[in-house]
């Protein structure tokens, strides 16, 4: 049975309740599938789709990035102040944290531990939005639509569970999602639109910018600038955006100066990695594979270049227009963290968004299994 049958089968036994997360990347792209211009922005539109389709809730993945970059500039802020395993890379691409894996494991460390937003967002819908609705996690058929076909092994890594029970249960891609939606009769041009669900469903700009290159940097950016200078903190980063597989900027911040470098493609992650030297010099690195990020991935409509800069800029559109920009500034980032997590690197937050690859030289987070009582 392929992932797209076992979905359909989830939606239509009605057994359990669907639930399903949209990244960024699919608001600017799924609209080609249909006849679309690409960099088209059916963000609502992908919403009213996927309910008609029979999904109970749709969450926005971008929310889970909000909370990935407080995470994120949570550990990498610790860094800083040790000195340890620097420069820290972004691990919101399973493909590049499969190559260095594979190809550079003396590097595995210098990963940021807190999970993609993928599996951030399956994490919460297991336990959060599970006990906001008092359900059980035997009772949650979680779905993710991403544009990567690397993400439906990321859902499968062991680390990516509670006690048997896994964060994501499918995996759809863009084109899967499209087939789905043609299969059972429905038009994206006829579809209403939908807001996405409450609790999971609200994303500031820098969320929705983690689909393109360079977006994850810029979300840290935000947050390290506002954690460091409150009131003169720093919104827009346009120094480091653009489509250069590899592209590096000096970024001060409070009079201290932050080298970063955005990499996409196989073999520009090479060539850095190759280089120690150079490598080294860096305080964070982004990592991606696909050619621009998510916005050309594997599961998306086929690219060109063009098409993947149509793509890109739309994005960056969404996230100008967005009157929340930062991700502490998300009204339901702010309810998940008071109402449940604490604080980003609190020992909830660690248990349920982090993974078991620990820096051991600085030991710099304390990663545990936490009971689950939802079940």
């Amino acid at each position: 049975m392929t992932t797209i049958e076992e979905v359909i089968k989830a939606l239509d036994e009605n057994k359990v309740q669907v639930v399903c997360q949209v990244a960024p990347a699919l608001r600017v792209s799924i609209g080609e599938e249909f006849g679309y211009a690409p960099g088209t922005i059916l963000t609502k539109k992908l919403v009213g789709a996927l309910k008609e389709a029979g999904f109970d809730r749709v969450f926005d993945t971008s929310t889970a990035a909000d909370v990935v970059t407080a995470e994120e500039g949570t550990e990498f802020l610790k860094r800083l102040r040790t000195g340890e395993c620097l420069p820290l890379f972004t691990s919101c691409c399973p493909a590049s944290i499969l190559y260095v894996e594979n190809n550079f494991p003396h590097y595995v460390d210098h990963f940021c531990t807190v999970k993609s937003p993928q599996q951030t967002m399956g994490s919460l819908i297991k336990t959060y939005y599970a006990r906001a609705l008092g359900l059980k996690q035997k009772d949650l058929y979680s779905v993710s639509i991403m544009p990567c076909v690397v993400k439906k092994l990321e859902a499968k890594r062991p680390e990516m569970e509670f006690d048997g029970i896994r964060h994501v249960d499918a995996v759809l891609t863009t084109r899967d999602i499209a087939k789905l939606l043609k299969d059972r009769g429905i038009d994206l041009k006829k579809s209403k639109e939908t807001e996405f669900d409450s609790l999971l469903g609200d994303a500031s700009g820098a969320g929705q910018l983690f689909g393109v290159t360079g977006g994850v940097c810029e979300a840290l950016l935000r947050f390290v600038s506002y954690k460091l200078e409150p009131k003169k903190k720093r919104i827009d980063f346009k120094e480091i955006r653009g489509n250069k597989g590899f592209r590096e900027k000096e970024i001060t911040i409070k009079g201290k100066k932050y080298k970063v470098a955005i990499v996409h493609g196989l073999h520009n992650l090479k060539d850095l990695l190759s280089n120690e030297k150079k490598f080294e010099k860096y305080h964070v690195i982004e990592l991606m594979v696909c050619p621009s990020g998510c916005i050309g991935g594997g599961g998306q409509p086929i690219s060109t270049p063009e098409i993947r800069e149509a793509r890109r800029k739309a994005l960056i559109k969404v996230d100008a227009k967005e009157k929340e920009r930062l991700c502490v500034d998300n009204p339901e980032f702010k309810k998940l963290y008071k109402d449940y997590l604490g604080a980003p690197g609190s020992r909830t937050a660690v248990s349920l968004l982090h993974t078991q690859r620990i820096c051991l030289k600085c030991n710099s987070i304390l990663s545990e299994k936490i009971k689950q009582d939802l079940d």
